[in-house]
């Protein structure tokens, strides 16, 4: 019996895509799987993972996640970390673990994988940490700051239950504007000098500290306009706190009155008792500027 050719044309077709360049089970991202934790010592765990069939696509980035399981204790939503190994997956990987972890602490790990399409993961693996992470600090935004700027201090294992207390030379700072356990955000305090200063973050079981954070002198870059009546209103472009209250503006040793501005921009009237060139200083707290521009009384 003859086959329709409707019929014939389709079981040619699936004859075609039945050959040996064609294997329906390929796909181009990875499968892995999580392996138990070990060595979890007071030095951290180790993490490992291993790859039960390999995609056809580029890896470019593995490593492990975990996760804090909830402890309704402290907290409801639990803290997720990652840790990277690069892009060169091999068959089993591994990796010690320090950063991160609290003592007594539950965790799930699991492995990943990333393709340019698509992040596998791997199965859940449950460990207890027998340590507690160090805290340090990794970074300043801005690491350059004058008193009364924002800044935010990024870190590893800071106080994850509440706010840390944070000391900027002399000065402790116990309300931070905004924290978590990565970072805290504070308003910088009255600082007498510029330069390096110290900071420190108490995390109350264990604190740290950095002197990478860079305290500027205020300046004045500019003065507009550059001449006028005692009373007028001046603009002065520079750097000043953003805390008006820091900002002394003196016409030759005289304070004017600071109406506004901000950190880039302020506006101050020009002090009454005033005659000829008058030389222009900012003070923030004992840090002075003189710009070389001079305003002209008339």
């Amino acid at each position: 019996m003859t086959l329709p050719k409707k019929i014939l044309f389709a079981v040619l077709l699936l004859a075609g895509s039945c050959t040996k360049d064609f294997d329906p089970r390929q796909q181009g991202y990875p499968l892995i799987k999580t392996a138990a934790v070990t060595n979890i010592d007071e030095g951290g765990a180790q993490f490992n993972g291993q790859v039960t069939k390999a995609g056809t696509d580029p890896v470019i980035d593995f490593g492990f996640m975990y996760v804090e399981r909830p402890d309704s204790l402290y907290k409801t939503v639990p803290d997720t970390f990652s840790v990277s190994m690069g892009n060169a997956l091999e068959n089993y990987f591994s990796m010690k673990v320090t950063h991160n972890l609290i003592r007594n602490l539950s965790y799930d790990v699991m492995a990943y994988a990333t393709t340019d399409k698509k992040t596998v993961v791997g199965n859940a693996v449950i460990f207890k940490s027998r340590s507690t992470s160090p805290i340090q600090i990794t970074s300043f935004s801005p690491d350059h700051v004058l008193d009364g700027d924002t800044l935010t201090i990024f870190g590893e294992n800071f106080n994850r239950y509440g706010s840390d207390l944070v000391q900027i030379g002399t000065k402790l700072i116990i309300d931070a504007l905004v924290y978590d356990n990565k970072s805290v955000t504070v308003t910088v305090p009255p600082t007498t000098q510029a330069g390096p200063v110290n900071v420190t973050v108490d995390a109350f079981y264990s604190k740290t500290n950095s002197d990478q954070l860079i305290i500027v002198n205020p300046t004045i870059t500019s003065i507009s306009p550059t001449h006028g009546s005692a009373g007028v209103l001046v603009t002065l472009k520079g750097r000043f706190s953003p805390n008006l209250g820091y900002d002394k503006i003196l016409f030759n040793g005289i304070a004017g009155t600071v109406a506004g501005g901000g950190k880039d921009q302020i506006y101050v009237y020009v002090p009454q008792g005033l005659s000829g060139t008058a030389s222009l200083t900012i003070s923030v707290n004992g840090k002075t500027m003189t710009a070389v521009d001079t305003f002209l009384v008339e």
